[in-house]
């Protein structure tokens, strides 16, 4: 599959309950209502929840990270790469994406968030379902969208992550009681910029970002998660430039979800 990542930047001056709202209640059902156009197989909406700011905060504290510039996530997949060319390269897919962009509008900065094109590494899975931070439960994600130590470059620190730290994250998993997590790396594609444009977004220039999810009622304590968290944050300082890069946590939607295609 091939993922569309959209950070969003709430618009100025509006308040974070009426962005929330208007994602919930606009943009996703216009999404929903045209997922046969779009060609999805799969939509989720994450949102900041503001009482996770304090973890997340500690979390920026620890790894000298600044605190995140964005207020929510959308996401939309396709079951393969071509089918995202044949809705961009049509007249019709390009009408689309301008109705996703108008149901944005006044939601969202213009030209202040920022999507790019992806695929995902699955990491750790507890179940045979994808994992969901769905509202009235006590599971949680957590998103961290990285760029890579300059001097490292970013296939160096690519590899790293994907060949290096993920194993590190896996093997301390059961101690942090982890419920899921996944490598989402950028995917370099001359759509990337069509897609941008067409949406009043520009292209983002991570490489990617790291999807935990966890469960409260599960959290775990004592030293053997304290190890694994420490243990797992040094090792970001190895391929990771953490001064441009940021993390937060919140709940996901899902509004589409096709599961005879994924």
């Amino acid at each position: 599959m091939i993922r569309l990542v959209c950070l969003l930047k709430r618009a100025d001056g509006l308040e974070t309950e009426a962005f929330q709202a208007g994602l919930l209640d606009r943009v996703g059902p216009v999404v929903a209502g045209m997922q046969a156009r779009l060609g999805i197989c799969r939509h989720v909406q994450f949102h900041a929840d503001a009482s996770l700011a304090e973890a997340d905060r500690a979390a920026a504290e620890l790894r000298g990270s600044p605190p995140s510039p964005f207020a929510a996530m959308l996401d939309l997949w396709w079951p393969a790469a071509g089918a995202l060319q044949s809705l961009v390269e049509s007249a019709d897919g390009q009408e689309a994406i301008s109705e996703l962009r108008d149901a944005l509008a006044g939601l969202v900065a213009p030209g202040k968030s920022e999507c790019w094109l992806a695929n995902e590494y699955p990491q750790v899975s507890t179940g045979p379902a994808r994992a969901v931070a769905r509202r009235r439960t006590s599971i949680v994600k957590l998103v961290f969208p990285l760029m890579p130590l300059p001097e490292l470059g970013e296939e160096a620190a690519r590899d790293y992550w994907l060949t290096r730290h993920g194993p590190l994250v896996r093997s301390h998993a059961p101690a942090r009681g982890m419920v899921c997590y996944q490598q989402v790396h950028r995917r370099t594609s001359d759509l990337t910029g069509r897609i941008a444009a067409g949406l009043n977004m520009t292209e983002g220039c991570y490489m990617g970002h790291a999807e935990a999810w966890w469960d409260r009622a599960l959290t775990r304590g004592g030293a053997e998660m304290e190890d694994a968290r420490t243990q797992a944050a040094a090792d970001e300082r190895n391929f990771i430039d953490l001064t441009r890069s940021f993390l937060f946590s919140g709940k996901e939607y899902l509004f589409v979800e096709r599961d005879w295609v994924i």
